[in-house]
């Protein structure tokens, strides 16, 4: 499943940069295709041995002969009197069977279990933004990490969101990673020049208000690849509209909440 989800993220990668840079981007693409298929199997050190478990039963039902996208937009978990199983949302396909969580280390046996999974806290995907993605830390760093948000450097709504945390500064810790997927080219052109422009606190001044005042000089060496993975990543985190954002213990919105603070304080 995971590798048809970077097969799934690459075509949206490819689709969002121009003719001109085709060729070039083949290389990185594949450069980048490897670095996330390792960010996406890696585990945190108490995961490992559930995932290595569920790998090792994968294999050994043979040599992979192909994968091929099934028309689901749903699944549902129904628990009945005679056992479990897994129905689309339009009745076409039924699944059953043995149904693992890997992010949630657990075996889903009844509504309870499929109740305990709806919300993934971030610590549990293995998912370290802050050394393999393009990233801003917003807010009082000596805060533990309250979540993580997804933003398209050219969207307003990015900037609503960012003053909001301003406005909370000592109150709040969030990481902000650049997603560029709105707008189109000049959007990842932006997130480059955001991530590798020397003055990191300028450029975040820059991300809130839609300025450039950042972009005078760059880091040498600086690599786009934390940004182009993060664009692959919309279908692992079900990622619709940006900003997305993600509550440190799972709890998700898509897009940013007019009434923040109390989507923030719900339990």
């Amino acid at each position: 499943m995971m590798k048809g989800t970077v097969i799934g993220a690459l075509i949206a990668v490819s689709l969002s940069i121009s003719a001109a840079e085709e060729t070039d981007s083949m290389a990185k693409e594949a450069s980048v295709a490897k670095d996330a298929k390792t960010f996406l199997e890696s585990a945190v050190p108490d995961a490992k041995t559930y995932r290595e478990e569920t790998k090792n039963n994968l294999e050994a039902k043979g040599v992979l002969k192909g994968i091929q996208e099934l028309p689901i937009n749903k699944l549902f978990f129904v628990e009945s009197e005679q056992g479990t199983y897994i129905v689309s949302s339009d009745g076409r396909f039924v699944f059953e069977g043995v149904l693992k969580d890997v992010w949630h280390r657990k075996t889903i046996k009844d509504l309870a279990d499929a109740k305990s999974v709806e919300r993934t806290p971030v610590s549990n995907i293995g998912f370290e933004p802050e050394e393999q993605l393009a990233h801003f830390k917003f807010g009082n760093p000596k805060l533990p990490r309250q979540g993580v948000a997804f933003v398209d450097p050219t969207s307003p709504h990015t900037g609503v969101f960012l003053k909001h945390l301003m406005q909370k500064e000592k109150e709040v810790n969030w990481t902000v990673i650049l997603m560029p997927l709105i707008g189109g080219n000049n959007a990842i052109d932006r997130s480059r020049r955001l991530w590798c422009a020397t003055d990191e606190k300028q450029a975040k001044i820059d991300l809130i208000e839609g300025s450039g005042k950042s972009f005078g000089k760059f880091k040498e060496d600086c690599s786009e690849q934390p940004i182009l993975m993060g664009m692959m990543l919309t279908d692992v985190f079900r990622i619709k509209s940006l900003p997305h954002l993600i509550r440190e213990d799972g709890l998700v919105s898509e897009g940013f909440p007019e009434k923040f603070d109390d989507w923030f304080k719900q339990p």
